[in-house]
């Protein structure tokens, strides 16, 4: 109960840093301290590409937790539980890595592009796709369970966790010891 009553209290610290945080942001100052998160899905038809070898990424244990942590929710709340993807799991590092090289947090890099243009560039096809992103600072409050609360206390996240659809999640994770950035991307 206490740790359900921490995490609760987490997350609304969260919900209110981060409309502090989108407003900061878009008035261009550094990151604030609490966890925030990012969610987009879309449904597109995706041409093939000519991609001969699709890279490939193997989740880490905290990644595992994470997509293990999604799979829970989406079969406790009646869904098929989603598969680890190779190649998403890729594209979620490499976003990862980006947003924290690059010290920025959106859907969208500096250049414009999505984590869908990355789904075409390695060979990834798809009818529905989506991507939830969350950080956190300090790190320390960044753990798997947090970012599942945080995303299931969203309205837009909560129902790209749990989108009829979807068969194939990456996930991917990265931390600096100050922040800590986690992507999901999901497709069918």
């Amino acid at each position: 109960m206490k740790r359900y009553f921490k995490n609760s209290i987490l997350f609304i610290l969260a919900a209110a840093v981060t409309l502090l945080v989108i407003s900061v942001f878009m008035a261009a100052a550094g990151p604030a301290s609490a966890i925030e998160v990012k969610g987009i899905s879309v449904t597109q038809e995706q041409a093939s590409t000519a991609v001969v070898s699709k890279p490939q990424a193997k989740f880490n244990d905290y990644e595992n937790a994470v997509a293990a942590l999604i799979n829970g929710y989406r079969t406790a709340s009646g869904l098929n539980a989603i598969a680890y993807e190779p190649t998403l799991t890729y594209i979620a590092k490499l976003r990862s890595q980006d947003l924290m090289d690059r010290n920025y947090f959106s859907h969208y890099t500096p250049e414009g592009t999505t984590v869908f243009n990355l789904f075409k560039a390695n060979g990834v096809q798809y009818k529905i796709g989506g991507e939830n992103l969350g950080q956190a600072t300090p790190e320390k409050i960044g753990s798997p369970e947090a970012f599942l609360n945080a995303w299931q206390n969203s309205p837009d996240h909560n129902a790209n966790m749990l989108r009829n659809g979807y068969n194939y999640i990456g996930v991917g994770m990265a931390d600096n010891g100050d922040r800590i950035v986690v992507t999901t991307v999901f497709t069918n």
